[in-house]
């Protein structure tokens, strides 16, 4: 089904001549749209006609909102005013439907769908709170500092604004209690800080006044909200938002500044060039001083300082020959009539003369030195790489870069301290009498443990045999023979005394026992340093680190110009390795001789940059460029693949420098005066603050700059 707004525009096409190009200007706000038809005549911005405030709750409601309100401005464009039928948009956005200065995916295809039904053409965004700060600061002459309220139908947008630039903004859901739901927003935005005494409210035409009317009444001081005195409540008109999303688009496609106003009278423009300067009429100077630098964060200087204009000399005067003078000035009192009188002559003659040197010197002689403090704003992306030593060619679809394996070897000595423990010695020797209580032989084999009664053990050196019991059974004599016995443990423990008895193996001492009839005295024992497991490990551990930084280095070193080495993919193998000593043996140092293989990937920059090209410019934003050479790129190993493959973190670090238009800043400082110049550098996108030198130094109303572009020097540095 055709749209209303095509049936309207067809009624107002007439065949005349030549028609004007016009331009609708559509503002989506919160559940709220408006429309304007505007065209640029002489260079501003005009109004041709207005539509009506359409309602929508929902994005399928949207459409038809839309629909009505451009019909409605389509409607009230008389046929008289000969305007092409207009089909270009320029949308206004509230800033919740944009992100990192794009509109969100999401909104953008319910636009396209709006543009698709009504056969429009979108030629550009604005966003709504910027475009009112903007078209504020043009009516004002001054940058706003400020609270917008954009009344919506259940919900607000609260905006801070801090000469002219938007501290931030957020979406808050109505109450019922109007100051309550701002101070809410506010708190998000900022929790502490002297909030501007100015709060200026737009949106909902119906319900503007009754809301100043709330605000207005509010408990400021009981709520504990830090302003400077009671905030002063004002009304925009219901149609300043949509004019400011037309000059918006004005200022977008042909230039233009500012809106068609009505001429103003010589009072009125003394009263403009004051408010340049920052004299409000009806306001106190030093309370909105005090208020824009209580606003201004804590340790941040003034982003720009006034000219300062020593006094007027003429001392430069002395080196003018007057001697050219006085002969012309008798050649001209030649050609005055004899009646008139030579004083009146010599005083015209000499006003003329002084009168065309001191124009020409204020015209040709004087000179400025700008320097513009531009801060850069740090661009920073995430992204996923992933290296290939078997790709030949950059995969740009998966991000897959080809990388190269480089490779070293280096083998290196170390020797390290031992820290193991160890007791050496001797154990006790002696000499042991066996005796058989048995009717039977018995033979014992070397080895055969004996215990002492306090629990020393010994081994038989040999094998022995002990006869058997004899004698009768009243007087019976056991049998008996001697064997050398060592200590099993080493120490002076085994060194026992004389006639001690010992027991032999698992035998019953009523068979067979064993006594010494010498004591032992041979055995020893001390602590010695030996090498440990631990001291090995260690110094493996050591000189394997120690490889590490060197064979960095020297992989560094194989990679060619245009190649970044990562570090984090460094992997060693161990070739060879051995030590001096082994665990256990006696020494007090140990020297491990240490072979390893180093591997890491390698890659171009200029192919990671030029994979990654096409994301980094659409992150951008507009008055901005970036210098390649001059970025960074750090890589973060996430994991090694068995292929060899590597897959990074790449993080991309780049400091965008605004771009300005030097020549025609020139252009628009020429004969400007002081004052005017330096609001004008104030307010110039992008710049942080400036330095400005004029010379000659003139007083007053001769305090302008240079009326010849060429004697204007600008120059951009970083801040």
């Amino acid at each position: 089904m055709p749209m209303e707004v095509k049936q309207i525009l067809e009624k107002i096409r007439q065949p005349k001549e030549e028609k004007k190009e016009c331009f609708f200007a559509l503002q989506i706000g919160s559940e709220l749209v408006k429309s304007a038809i505007w065209a640029v005549e002489a260079g501003q911005v005009k109004i041709v006609s207005l539509g009506k405030i359409r309602e929508w709750q929902s994005e399928e409601r949207l459409l038809e909102a839309v629909d009505a309100t451009l019909s409605s401005a389509a409607e009230n464009l008389a046929p008289s005013q000969n305007f092409e039928e207009p089909n270009k948009l320029v949308l206004g956005l509230s800033p919740d439907w944009v992100e990192e200065n794009k509109i969100i995916p999401a909104k953008l295809r319910i636009l396209k769908k709006i543009a698709k039904e009504l056969g429009l053409t979108f030629t550009g965004f604005a966003v709504s709170n910027e475009a009112v700060v903007f078209q504020l600061k043009s009516v004002e002459g001054i940058p706003p500092t400020a609270i917008l309220v954009y009344l919506g139908k259940s919900k607000i947008f609260v905006s801070l604004v801090n000469l002219g630039k938007i501290v931030g903004s957020e979406l808050v859901d109505k109450s019922g209690d109007l100051g309550a739901d701002l101070i809410e927003g506010l708190s998000r935005i900022t929790p502490e800080g002297v909030y501007p005494a100015r709060i200026l409210i737009y949106g909902d035409e119906e319900k503007l006044e009754e809301a100043r009317q709330e605000l207005v009444s509010y408990s400021w001081h009981q709520a504990n909200v830090n302003f400077l005195h009671l905030p002063k409540v004002e009304v925009l008109n219901s149609d300043f938002e949509i004019k400011a999303i037309a000059l918006a688009g004005g200022r977008e496609m042909a230039g233009v500044k500012k809106l068609e106003e009505e001429p103003k009278k010589e009072a009125d423009e003394l009263e403009e060039e004051a408010e340049a300067l920052g004299f409000v009429k009806g306001e106190d100077v030093k309370e909105k001083v005090q208020q824009r630098a209580e606003l201004r964060p804590e340790g941040e200087e003034k982003k720009a300082t006034r000219l300062k204009l020593p006094k007027f000399s003429l001392s430069w005067l002395k080196a003018i020959n007057l001697k050219f003078f006085t002969r012309f000035l008798a050649r001209i009192t030649r050609v005055f009539p004899r009646r008139l009188p030579l004083v009146v002559s010599l005083v015209v003659v000499v006003f003329f003369i002084f009168g065309g040197i001191l124009t020409a010197l204020f015209w040709f002689l004087p000179k400025a030195e700008v320097v513009l403090f531009v801060k850069p704003r740090l661009l920073e992306k995430n992204f996923t790489v992933k290296l290939d030593p078997e790709l030949k060619t950059a995969d740009s679809e998966n991000l897959i870069l080809p990388a190269k394996q480089v490779q070293v070897s280096l083998e290196r000595e170390k020797t390290g301290e031992t820290t193991g423990a160890k007791l050496v010695g001797e154990p006790a020797k002696g000499e042991v009498t066996i005796y058989n209580g048995t009717s039977q032989e018995k033979t014992f084999t070397s080895g055969t443990i004996i215990k002492s009664s306090s629990g020393i053990e010994f081994t038989f050196d040999d094998d022995v045999t002990v006869a058997s019991q004899s004698g009768t059974a009243a007087e019976p004599t056991p049998g008996k023979a001697t064997v050398t016995v060592t200590a099993v443990e080493i120490g002076t423990e085994g060194n026992l005394a004389s006639e001690t008895n010992f027991t032999i193996a698992n035998y019953s001492q009523s068979d067979y026992v064993a006594k010494n009839d010498s004591s032992f005295g041979s055995g020893t024992s001390r602590e010695v340093q030996v090498v440990d497991k631990k001291d090995q490990e260690r110094l493996v551990e050591q000189l394997t680190i120690e490889l590490e930084k060197e064979a960095e280095g020297e992989l560094a070193a194989k990679v060619v110009a245009d190649k970044r080495l990562i570090e984090d993919s460094l992997t060693s193998q161990v070739v060879s390795k051995s030590f001096n000593q082994k665990v256990g043996e006696e020494t007090t140092e140990v020297k491990l001789t240490l072979k390893l293989k180093f591997s890491a990937l390698s890659f171009s920059e200029d192919d990671f940059r030029n994979l990654i090209e096409e994301e980094i410019q659409a992150a951008v934003p507009d008055g901005f460029e970036y210098k390649a050479e001059e970025s960074e790129i750090a890589f973060n190993l996430d994991r090694l693949t068995d292929d060899g493959q590597a897959l990074f973190s790449a993080h991309f670090k780049a400091n965008l420098i605004p771009i300005l238009d030097l020549e025609q800043i020139k252009k628009n400082l020429v004969g400007k005066h002081v004052t005017i110049g330096e609001t004008y550098l104030h307010n110039l996108p992008n710049v942080d603050s400036f330095r400005a030198k004029i010379k000659p130094r003139l007083p007053g109303k001769l305090a302008t700059f240079p009326r010849r572009i060429k004697n204007i020097k600008i120059e951009k540095t970083l801040q």
